[in-house]
């Protein structure tokens, strides 16, 4: 190798080297905490901001406020936005105060500034997602816990419908027990108390399974028609009545988790999609910024009042 060859790549590798003999590194890490710090602000309060006009859009009045379509959509705008707006700003703050390596090309130095506002982009989305997870009010919930709560609540959908919240089979009992009559002559307590134990149990089984066997209508409405008075085909009657209810309830309990399940996939998908977009604006905003800072742009007039 020449001499001039040998003084080209010295002056090559030299960038890369400090003056101690330890690698130099591109990564300017305090503008990439200070973008990051500034993105998970912006989000904390435009999520705050967000969930305010929320919360007015609803009612707990029915045909009252947004419907729940609408409300779904401007939701996951508002969050496409809020995600957009603080790791773009972030990118920017860290893209502009970067100190630039003079080794660089034009191209090389947009490449660097785009990879520090990708890592404040990984940075703030770390930092939010840890606030809203250990918050004890944390201002948003993952994808997950909202289908995981959705799930939940929708497990309770046979109670509801039945009528009553706390022991939907208790009530469907004493809906079969009711007598027609208070002059109705029932059973003696203890017999009545057992056998309306045994219908319950009865009931449980036919709403995890959604049929009764013949043996065990027939004994429900031979007890029914013992038990209050009413004939056997009343008592019949009643059985296929609560059968029927039984069986919807079950019916609306299963969809409604299908619902809820098929929103969690959608709520997933769409938040993987706004963070890919907000990682696109993050690399954006931060070579914007460098650009800026290598043109010496000047922001001087918008703080001058005229």
């Amino acid at each position: 190798m020449t001499t001039l060859d040998q003084t080209k790549a010295s002056v090559a590798v030299a960038p890369l080297v400090a003056s101690e003999g330890f690698p130099h590194s591109y990564m300017d890490w305090p503008a990439i905490l200070g973008g990051a710090a500034v993105a998970a602000a912006i989000s904390t309060l435009l999520t705050t901001f967000g969930a305010a006009v929320g919360l007015s859009a609803v009612s707990a009045y029915a045909n009252k406020g947004l419907s729940a379509t609408a409300l779904g959509i401007a939701a996951g705008l508002w969050v496409l936005w809020v995600g957009v707006t603080s790791v773009a700003a972030g990118g920017y703050l860290a893209g502009r105060m970067r100190g630039r390596s003079h080794d660089a090309t034009e191209h090389e130095s947009d490449i660097r500034d785009g990879a520090h506002g990708l890592v404040v982009w990984a940075l703030g989305t770390l930092l939010v997602a840890y606030l809203a997870t250990t918050s004890v009010a944390g201002i948003a919930r993952s994808a997950t816990g909202v289908a995981a709560g959705a799930a939940s609540a929708t497990a309770n959908a046979t109670l509801r419908t039945l009528g009553d919240a706390t022991d939907p089979v208790a009530h469907l009992t004493d809906r079969l027990w009711r007598p027609t009559s208070v002059n109705a002559s029932p059973i003696p307590a203890p017999a009545n108390e057992i056998a309306r134990q045994e219908a319950s149990h009865i009931l449980a089984s036919v709403a995890m399974s959604g049929s009764i066997g013949d043996e065990d209508k027939t004994w429900l409405a031979q007890q029914i028609s013992v038990s209050t008075g009413v004939t056997k085909d009343e008592a019949t009657k009643r059985v296929d009545d609560a059968m029927t209810q039984l069986n919807d309830a079950a019916s609306k309990a299963r969809n409604a988790a299908e619902t809820a399940r098929k929103t969690g996939v959608l709520v997933a998908f769409l938040t993987a999609a706004s963070l890919l977009v907000s990682a696109a604006a993050a690399w954006w905003a931060a070579t914007l910024g460098g650009n800026h800072r290598d043109q010496g742009i000047n922001f001087s007039d918008l703080k001058t009042w005229r």
